[in-house]
């Protein structure tokens, strides 16, 4: 797996997900709503194997500061995704 970690969570205003890959790959990594409808890009690109940090602010693509609600981080990586269900609390 990925190891993924996501803390604090609850949180606010800012979240950050820890991440393990066991070998180079390209990552996605995108924050969802319930409805799966994408609300932000975290990452997508080449990663090397290690340990990674992605933090989400709790803003949408275009700035705006997101409802306070749940919200899924779903990456992907090598053909296998994974995701962690985070509350954003206002």
């Amino acid at each position: 797996g990925l190891a993924l970690r996501a803390y604090p969570n609850p949180f606010n205003p800012t979240v950050a997900l820890a991440y393990e890959l066991a070998e180079d790959g390209r990552v996605r990594i995108g924050i969802y709503d319930v409805s799966g409808r994408l609300v932000r890009k975290l990452f997508d690109g080449p990663r090397n194997a290690g340990s990674h940090r992605a933090i989400w602010n709790g803003r949408d693509e275009s700035g705006r500061s997101a409802a306070a609600g749940v919200y899924f981080i779903r990456v992907e990586v090598l053909g296998k995704t994974d995701a962690r269900k985070i509350v954003l609390v206002r």
